[in-house]
């Protein structure tokens, strides 16, 4: 029996991807229901093992998510590579806009998506931070709260600038402290945001 997974460089991004896809149908079914999924513990590890993964006999649908960081090109670059070596054709230069699914010679599907946009710099923060509400005026000041700690008062790296406001953020909710993967649960966030829906369709598509 063939299989779809989807791979996550870490926990955070499993709990948000999967509350998210449990909002949406396919097939009359939860979307989360149509996966398994697997943490890699890191995105070297992710990278390391991802030939590995396609080339499992039981798979059909591999979704691949990891973040950009702060080099978007580079980041791609390594998952091409990998791509390219186990036979995908048609490989895109750069990531797809609405996320990139790719063909293996022997009929797989693979998608990938790259945190936060596929086209910008950036974690899973960002992809939260962009499924926040217009009307949400928390959010602003959480940004501009953050964003005004003076440089040596900064006990986060300058990478982890999203980080501190989405959690700044959570921290001023109702119930402070809850975790991204509970934000659609306790209704922070809205499942069907335009930003949320681009990336349900991409995992449809890669269904399909």
């Amino acid at each position: 029996m063939m299989v779809n997974r989807i791979i996550f460089e870490g926990p955070d991004d499993k709990h948000v991807v999967m509350n998210l896809l449990f909002n949406h149908e396919h097939q009359g079914q939860p979307l989360c229901d149509h996966f398994n999924e697997r943490v890699k513990g890191g995105v070297d590890h992710l990278i390391d093992t991802l030939k590995e993964e396609i080339g499992a006999t039981d798979l059909g649908r591999l979704g691949v998510i990891l973040d950009a960081d702060t080099n978007l090109d580079a980041q791609w670059a390594r998952v091409t590579r990998v791509l390219e070596e186990y036979g995908c054709d048609d490989v895109p230069h750069k990531p797809t806009a609405n996320g990139t699914i790719v063909a293996t010679r022997d009929g797989k599907r693979i998608g990938i998506w790259v945190m936060p946009d596929n086209q910008s710099a950036g974690a899973l923060e960002d992809f939260v931070g962009k499924l926040i509400g217009e009307e949400d005026n928390l959010w602003p000041k959480a940004q501009a709260d953050v964003n005004g700690i003076p440089a040596d008062n900064r006990r986060f790296k300058a990478t982890y600038l999203s980080k501190a406001q989405v959690h700044t953020w959570l921290a001023w909710q109702e119930e402070p402290g809850t975790k991204m993967g509970e934000t659609f649960k306790k209704k922070y966030l809205d499942p069907e945001h335009a930003q949320a829906v681009v990336f349900v369709e991409w995992v449809k598509q890669l269904l399909s």
